[in-house]
This record gives structure tokens, C-alpha cells and sequence, in this order.
């Protein structure tokens, strides 16, 4: 079959046939953790790091499994090289890792319980058509209605399947239209994250990002924090009125890499932002130099594929 596969607890699956079985506890609750990152030059980007938090994440969630680090990460490159006869050249790959504890037990004559490992790749290029016609003009932001869940409640930091309040937030901000990224507050009303980007917005010339706990630690947005970002940065617990006030934001995430915004949404009422592009234009140039791709043009070109 001429179709990118998966790895799953040993086995190719063609991607599909694919699928989350009705008695697993990740269709019930949720109860599932996973990482995504994407390569460049069909090299995986951040993949220690992504692999550390996918392990991070399963140890506060409960889930135990056997397999070593260094034997997942050997799957990942097992993944490229089996799939990379479907590919261009001009393609990358985008990867989610998806581990859960496996069949509910009260479901034990379903099927084995053990843990459930899958390794899935896809086209990076097919999400073009989403990202490519706002890196120049940006999104729109709106501050949703819906709030973070309090890491004393939950821990954000774990990145897992559990996520119907994000779900709620794209929700909410898609009535605004395709182009709009909801920006989702702290219960003490602090700026934190978006459904499924890191946030920060630049003021002043300085570049400005929250240090609420109640947000997933992003692996895209501390490679630009570390790499990336020649001006003075500023941590602080950011409300509405610093945003709607900001010159202009930006998300990160490990798929798109930097997204400018130069518009918030906040009551129904539009806010311009109308500076920062500069910045945010100089962060983009550095990554793109980092990573070994001009990130935008290469999501230009894919783009321009598909008109």
C-alpha cells in the first residue's frame, strides 16, 4: 500500500487504519499522553526533548511502560526511514507519539492490558493551507472565555489527551473565524497559554512572557527564549490590560514554529496592534537559521502547491 505507516506496540500499520480502540482507556478518559514534533531536512527537531517531557508526562499521569528513552527515540528514526519512500524531497515529516496504559481491566477479556505505544507520522506539508496565510498579515488573538485548569487541580505540565477546555477555546474562537487563536487566563485572571501554543507579545522593544505554573512547559518556546531572542526578555504574571496593550504577540509551537498576531480580540472588541513585527521578524530569521530552513517560505511554498 503506497501509504505513510505507523508503529504501533511492533507492528506497520498504514496510517488509514489507524485508530483508538473503543476499550482503551484513552477513548474512555482521555487517559493518554503524547508529544509532537516535526523535522527538518528529515531530521527530527528538539527529539530529546520532546522525548524527556513524553516521559515526564506519562510518570505524573500514571502510565508505566518499559521502554527505554533511547529505544523510542531509535523508533522515531526507524519511522523516517521506513516512510521517507512516500515522501518528496521537498516534504518533512510531522510526528505524534501517543502512550497509554491500554485496555480498561474491567475489559480484560477485549484483550491484553498492557500499555499502548504508537508512533505516528504525516505530512507536515498538508496542514499548509492553516499557517501559510498568516505569517505575514498574523492572526487574529482573542482572550477566551474558557480558563486554564489550575495546576492544583491538574497538572498542565503533564501534555496529555485530557483536553476538552482547549477543545472549548478553539471553539469559542473559531465563531470568530478560521484565523483566530484564543489566548486562555489563569483562575487570578494571569495570561498563560494558548490550546496549543506557547504565548508571548512584545512591548516596548523588550519581549514579554508569562511565568504562570499553569501552562505547558513548551520545548518550541525555550528554544526561542534560549536561541532565538537577542532583546531583554521580561518574566512576569501578564494580565488583560498588558496584552490588549502589547505591540504585538506571538505563539510558538513545534509544527509551526513562530506566529505573529497583530490583532486581539477581548469582549467582542477588537483591539489593533500595530508594532513589534520587527522583532518578531528577527526571531523568525533566527530560527529559520537554527533549525537549517527558511521556515516561512518553505510553508509559502507548500502552500503555493496546493492553489
Amino acid at each position: 500500500m503506497n501509504e505513510i505507516e505507523s508503529w504501533r506496540n511492533g507492528e506497520w500499520i498504514p496510517n488509514s487504519k489507524i485508530g483508538t480502540n473503543l476499550w482503551d482507556a484513552h477513548y474512555f478518559f482521555g487517559w493518554a499522553v503524547f508529544d509532537a514534533f516535526r523535522t527538518y531536512n528529515h531530521k527530527p527537531h528538539l527529539l530529546q526533548e520532546h522525548i524527556d517531557r513524553l516521559y515526564r508526562s506519562a510518570t505524573l499521569a500514571e502510565i508505566e511502560f518499559d521502554m527505554p528513552k533511547k529505544k523510542m527515540m531509535d523508533l522515531v528514526y526507524e519511522c523516517i526511514e521506513h516512510n521517507k519512500k512516500f515522501l518528496p524531497k521537498d516534504e518533512e515529516f510531522r510526528f505524534m507519539v501517543f502512550v497509554s496504559p491500554g485496555f480498561f481491566r474491567i475489559y480484560d477479556d477485549m484483550g491484553p492490558i498492557e500499555p499502548i505505544i504508537t508512533i505516528n507520522p504525516t505530512t507536515a506539508s498538508r496542514y499548509a493551507k492553516h499557517i501559510a496565510p498568516y505569517l505575514e498579515k498574523g492572526v487574529t488573538s482573542i482572550i477566551s472565555s474558557q480558563r486554564q485548569i489550575p495546576a492544583r487541580f491538574f497538572d498542565p505540565k503533564i501534555k496529555s489527551c485530557s483536553r476538552l477546555h482547549y477543545g472549548i477555546a478553539d471553539a469559542e474562537a473559531a465563531k470568530y473565524g478560521r484565523n483566530v487563536m484564543p489566548i486562555l487566563l489563569d483562575e487570578f485572571g494571569y495570561i498563560t497559554e494558548s490550546s496549543g501554543s506557547n504565548v508571548g507579545f512584545i512591548k516596548d522593544g523588550n519581549v514579554c512572557l508569562p511565568k504562570s505554573g499553569d501552562m505547558l512547559g513548551g520545548c518550541t518556546m525555550k528554544f526561542v527564549e534560549t536561541k532565538c531572542i537577542k532583546t531583554k526578555i521580561i518574566k512576569d504574571n501578564w494580565e488583560v490590560y498588558d496584552i490588549i496593550n502589547a505591540d504585538a504577540i506571538f505563539f510558538t509551537s513545534t509544527f509551526s514554529g513562530i506566529t505573529p498576531s497583530y490583532e486581539i480580540i477581548y469582549r467582542n472588541k477588537r483591539h489593533k496592534l500595530d508594532g513589534g513585527k520587527k522583532i518578531i521578524d528577527e526571531i523568525i530569521d533566527i530560527f529559520s537559521k537554527q533549525v537549517g530552513v527558511d521556515i516561512n517560505k518553505q510553508w509559502k511554498d507548500w502552500y503555493a502547491k496546493m492553489l
